[in-house]
């Protein structure tokens, strides 16, 4: 039987692993606020799209 446990690597590194360890919260509130406004205007333009081929 397999288990369900994540494995994860000690010391695994990347640039965004050491963004989310060692930003201050002003930078990361910045950064989230950039991805989400992204987001959502991508969300935005499938619905656009969904709407006009539907319509």
């Amino acid at each position: 039987m397999m288990s369900n446990k994540h494995v994860f690597t000690k010391g695994a590194k990347s640039p965004f692993a050491d963004f989310i360890r060692n930003a201050k919260s002003n930078q990361k509130k910045r950064i989230y606020s950039k991805v989400l406004t992204e987001a959502t205007k991508q969300q935005n333009l499938v619905m656009m799209e969904a709407e006009a081929k539907r319509g």
